[in-house]
């Protein structure tokens, strides 16, 4: 199959959470120097492309950037970025072919919870990965976290009061956010999937109905949203509600519900921003 067109999904004002990593798990920065210069040519991007950066966290093989397009280029603001590193970074250390696997993912995020979960993720990413220690989240120096210890002296090319903005947050309220949802948060997920897992009982209310207009008022409309239905349907099929039901509810078939629930099941273990993601639902649901 072919890959899918990403300008079905470019437009003015969009934000995007991308991941780039290194093609079979390479290390696409070996030191502070390559780290120093992918930073450049981020810079260089936002300049020329119109980008908006909210958040990014450079690991060894590995990039997270939270941005928002002023223009429909996506693509091409992206093709620069990783095409001009990856040329520097193969002529500096003698090597030939592919740096970056694939071309990248990118995440349409559309609404201000999502946003402040990914922009929560991106900046815990150091933490997570022991880099850091989950007390001084800001204290890696390759992530915008590491900017936003004053307010005052968040550099001009890192747009954290829109993104306050967007999130509907004050500084101070988002810091102690992004401080506070460290490790703790990667580990009660770690629970709630292990739970989601083995439990046969249902704890979510009966009425699959009214579960959707809870979603749709708390998250928006979820049949423009691919990414948020998948996980509903994962969450769903895991609660034990029936199989025809589901289908019926999102209009597809039994065996498209299957295969998305397999899907999701698999992308929760390589994409651990689909973890915050279910576990804003879950808690949405239950509450």
């Amino acid at each position: 199959m072919g890959r899918r067109n990403r300008s079905e999904i470019e437009y003015e004002g969009a934000i995007y959470h991308i991941i780039a990593r290194g093609i079979d798990g390479t290390d696409i920065f070996t030191n502070d120097f390559d780290r120093n210069k992918y930073m450049a040519f981020l810079h260089k991007m936002i300049k020329e492309y119109k980008i908006l950066l909210f958040a990014f966290a450079l690991m060894d093989n590995h990039v997270h950037l939270l941005i928002k397009t002023e223009n429909a280029n996506l693509s091409k603001a992206m093709q620069f970025l990783n095409s001009s590193y990856a040329h520097w970074f193969n002529y500096k250390h003698i090597r030939k072919g592919h740096l970056f696997q694939d071309r990248y993912k990118s995440y349409h995020i559309n609404n201000p919870r999502y946003l402040l979960s990914a922009a929560s993720y991106i900046n815990l990413n150091p933490v997570e990965a022991g880099l850091v220690h989950s007390s001084e989240p800001d204290s890696y120096r390759w992530s915008s976290f590491f900017y936003c210890k004053s307010y005052n002296k968040i550099p001009s090319w890192l747009h954290i009061p829109e993104l306050l903005q967007l999130c509907e947050m004050h500084f101070d309220e988002f810091m102690e956010y992004i401080k506070t949802n460290s490790l703790e948060n990667k580990e009660k997920i770690n629970v709630l999937l292990d739970k989601l897992s083995k439990s046969n009982q249902t704890t979510l209310p009966k009425n699959i109905i009214y579960l959707m207009e809870k979603i749709k008022n708390y998250f928006g409309d979820v049949q423009n949203n691919k990414k948020l239905r998948n996980l509903l349907i994962y969450i769903f099929v895991k609660e034990g509600y029936k199989i025809k039901e589901i289908s019926e509810l999102f209009q597809m078939s039994r065996q498209a519900v299957l295969k998305i629930n397999n899907k999701v099941h698999a992308d929760l273990s390589s994409e651990p921003l689909y973890l915050l993601w279910l576990n804003n639902l879950k808690i949405c649901l239950s509450s």
